[in-house]
């Protein structure tokens, strides 16, 4: 089985690249590494060369979802177990053709996600300067898929996820280090990309982004609020290309997975503990 560290990257289709890169920089708090190729690559607080690619495009939304593995040995066994679960891969593991990693490989997951693993990922240490709301990290990234029962089971029995709770049985919450999710899936009519998560110090973080991000005209969808599964604070945004976006804060970490049982929240009022059910957006 493939053991996958982290999720360290998410690449953005960028109708107007200008545009989303001034807002995720002035506006959400992340700073510029690298513009290469048509593309800009944007950093967290947390010393990784990148966390979300932008790049110009006919359509926004998911690009590739980024997956770092723990050393190039691992890469290349996972070319081999890619090939023995007769998994497409698109690019075979070799130098990085992107910036910010050393090698990595390119799959197809069974609805159709671009997925790279990638291992080596450049450090960098200067920090990029003061902003109203500055993201520690990227938190988790959650998928819409037509079959959730198809993408856990790809996801938990190719690359070692482990389940942590389910919204009914339409929402699936996946952890691969001790974070309660760093992925997840939630069963739609058409796959995609639901929503983008960073986490930020605290709640009053998240107070501070919903002020300043207000106060710039951004829109906010929903929150804040505290959801049932992972018990996170949260606050969700629009970007100017409808990416819903999320500040998140306080969620649960597992260190020790003989402590923690799966659990199913049932309904509409486990989403928001603060009772504020999901807009219609989140719901289709």
């Amino acid at each position: 089985m493939i053991k996958v560290r982290k999720v360290g990257r998410i690449a953005l289709g960028a109708k107007d690249l200008d545009k989303q890169t001034a807002f995720y920089v002035d506006h959400w708090g992340l700073g510029i590494t690298e513009e290469a190729d048509g593309k800009v690559y944007l950093r967290t607080a947390a010393p990784e060369h990148n966390a979300v690619t932008l790049g110009r495009a006919e359509e926004t939304g998911l690009q590739e979802l980024g997956l770092e593995v723990g050393s190039a040995d691992d890469l290349e066994r996972a070319a081999t177990e890619l090939a023995n679960a007769g998994v497409r891969i698109e690019k075979v593991p070799g130098p990085a053709d992107r910036p910010g990693a050393k090698r990595n490989l390119r799959l197809r997951d069974p609805d159709g996600n671009a997925v790279e693993l990638y291992w080596g990922d450049d450090k960098v240490s200067e920090d990029y300067g003061d902003r109203n709301v500055k993201p520690l990290n990227l938190s988790h990234v959650v998928i819409r898929t037509t079959d959730v029962d198809r993408a856990y089971a790809f996801y938990k029995d190719v690359f070692g996820f482990k389940e942590s709770d389910w919204n009914g049985h339409h929402m699936v919450f996946l952890r691969c280090n001790e974070v309660h999710h760093q992925l997840a899936f939630v069963a739609r009519t058409k796959a995609g990309l639901d929503h983008v998560a960073f986490e930020v110090n605290d709640f009053m973080d998240i107070a501070k982004g919903v002020f300043y991000l207000g106060d710039k005209g951004v829109p906010r969808l929903w929150g804040p609020g505290r959801h049932g599964a992972g018990n996170n604070l949260f606050s969700y945004f629009w970007d100017p290309e409808q990416n819903i976006i999320e500040y998140t804060t306080d969620l649960i970490r597992i260190y020790d997975d003989s402590t923690w049982t799966p659990r199913v929240w049932p309904g509409r009022d486990t989403i928001d503990l603060w009772k504020q059910g999901p807009p219609p957006v989140m719901r289709e």
